[in-house]
């Protein structure tokens, strides 16, 4: 009984654990595939959205995302599962926080309709006012979930 109780004492810091892994492909903006210990898992960083691959800034997206972490080791922090079978997380390269970083370079909205993230809001207004990436085009853009439901 008392090994019961330890191990249940112990499953959600395992369950919060950062993982650890290598960038292996980018598939867009805020999509791509981290290989640990021989297996592959689906990632889509936390908070953000950037542009569909089909969509205008799409290609922009993928690189500057694919430039940040490509065969890079990456922490993942925070994770959790999509209806979709991804990993969702915040993603570290070093102590660069990605997600931010896309934000900052303006290849991707803060995802307000699903975080509240104040840094993030506050990096977009920044990359918006500076006309950073896709705020290059103010007018000519619309949001991937809106461009994903045409």
């Amino acid at each position: 009984m008392k090994q019961l109780f330890l191990i249940t004492c112990f499953v959600p810091v395992f369950a919060l654990a950062d993982t650890v892994c290598v960038a292996v492909k980018v598939s867009d903006g805020d999509t791509f595939t981290c290989r640990k210990q021989g297996r592959n898992m689906q990632v889509r960083l936390a908070d953000i959205d950037a542009p569909e691959s089909g969509q205008a800034y799409g290609n922009q997206a993928r690189k500057a995302l694919n430039k940040l972490i490509y065969k890079q080791m990456v922490t993942l922090k925070n994770t959790k599962q999509d209806k979709y079978g991804r990993t969702v997380a915040t993603v570290y390269s070093g102590s660069t926080n990605v997600n931010l970083a896309m934000i900052e370079q303006g290849y991707a909205w803060h995802y307000e309709r699903y975080s509240n993230n104040a840094e993030y809001a506050a990096a977009m207004r920044q990359a918006q006012k500076g006309r950073r990436g896709l705020w290059a085009d103010k007018g000519k853009i619309i949001k991937p979930e809106n461009w994903r439901h045409k």
